[in-house]
């Protein structure tokens, strides 16, 4: 571009190129006005004039990718409701144990003073119990999600740890008549990670593309390199995320599933942030769903740390419910 005016470098009669060659004629500037380009990707373009003794001397113009700015935004909001979600259940799950266990106690006690009880009183008695079990597995998950875990970081080549989760995940690929395909590649794709957090979040995002393919079908794990980053891809061929939930699967407890305690999900996303990665999905209702998880690869000077003891511990849990959105 050195040497050429405005015209020359924006003669192409796209939408950005007529509002900037408009702005330069009239010499007004943009105030973060949004284009799309010819590939549909978004933009977002500003343009000030530079002045020196009421002379132009130039113009500054910035573009941004407004796609990844939504995704950043995105991801901040998503860890900022998590965390306050977190924080919330905390202290509620805590209060209700009490209770529930103070419940069962007096229920077994009640059992052994009525041992002469006609059956349908039994009956209603064992309904009691294990809806009190139900509830207290729910709210230890609920505990486990948030409480504070120390990183136990190292060097992992993500490749097999791909391929571990895969073989975990195949037990219940091939009860849904799913075939696992991998593609991982014969470059080392090493990541400083915590291996036992990262592949529990991993076989949760593998487990749900398994059982969104209740009719079978192929699931594709890969793993690449882009740029500084490490690149992990589920891709399945189950029914496809509809356009009006895509923002709640990150959720804590939003699932779709009948038997689901929408927990994973959450779970996975809070693990690859602590890893300093991201996590963001595209899918195609009809077609399927693709996950994409990124983490610094190993050198890129983005690495996670290993934190000093009590320094990094986050409000996450490890005992989330594998598998269950």
């Amino acid at each position: 571009m050195l040497g050429k005016n405005a015209a020359e470098i924006f003669a192409d009669g796209s939408e950005i190129g007529n509002a900037l060659l408009d702005a330069f004629g009239q010499h007004h500037g943009l105030m973060q006005q949004e284009f799309q380009n010819a590939v549909g990707e978004r933009i977002i373009a500003s343009l000030d004039f530079i002045e020196e003794d009421s002379e132009q001397i130039g113009a500054l113009m910035v573009l941004r990718d407004a796609e990844s700015v939504r995704r950043i935004e995105n991801e901040i909001e998503i860890s900022h409701r998590l965390a306050a979600a977190g924080r919330l259940v905390s202290g509620v799950g805590h209060e209700v144990k009490n209770p529930i266990n103070a419940i069962v106690v007096h229920l077994e006690v009640l059992r052994q003073k009525l041992r002469d009880i006609d059956p349908d009183a039994r009956r209603h008695m064992d309904v009691i119990g294990s809806e009190i079990q139900r509830l207290d597995r729910v709210v230890q998950m609920l505990i486990d999600f948030t409480r504070p875990v120390e990183l136990r970081l190292g060097d992992v080549d993500l490749r097999k740890l791909g391929e571990d989760v895969a073989l975990l995940a195949s037990p219940e690929a091939a009860r849904q008549g799913v075939i696992v395909r991998r593609e991982w590649g014969t470059e080392p794709l090493f990541a400083r990670i915590d291996a036992d957090l990262f592949k529990q979040a991993l076989l949760n995002v593998v487990l749900n593309g398994v059982q969104a393919m209740p009719k079978g079908g192929d699931l594709w794990m890969s793993a690449s390199r882009i740029g500084n980053e490490v690149e992990l891809t589920v891709r399945d061929q189950g029914a496809g995320i509809a356009p009006d939930i895509r923002d709640k699967i990150y959720n804590l407890y939003f699932t779709t599933k009948k038997s689901g305690s929408g927990i994973g999900l959450a779970m996975a996303f809070k693990v690859v942030q602590l890893m300093n990665g991201s996590m963001d999905f595209d899918s195609i209702v009809g077609t399927g769903t693709s996950f994409h998880i990124r983490v610094p690869l190993l050198g890129s000077g983005r690495e996670a740390q290993t934190p000093p003891p009590f320094a990094a511990m986050r409000e996450i849990g490890v005992q989330a419910e594998i598998g269950k959105k």
